[in-house]
């Protein structure tokens, strides 16, 4: 399923899909956001609603 992002006359992008249209009026980080989103699920990502884990950083420093 292609997505596809591109810019209207107003300045604004819409993002659409062979499904149909996703985004009308919007910017071009959101438009792009949303292509990312499409993208992922089509190829199996499943939105859980918990936000992205942590890891610890690689500086060598040790957690009490």
């Amino acid at each position: 399923m292609p997505v596809t992002v591109s810019k209207k006359k107003s300045g604004k992008y819409s993002v659409r899909t062979p499904n149909g249209v996703h985004a009308k009026g919007t910017t071009k980080a959101k438009a792009e956001a949303q292509a990312r989103l499409l993208r992922g699920v089509e190829h199996g990502w499943k939105p859980t609603g918990k936000k992205k884990r942590k890891l610890p950083s690689s500086d060598g420093a040790t957690y009490a």
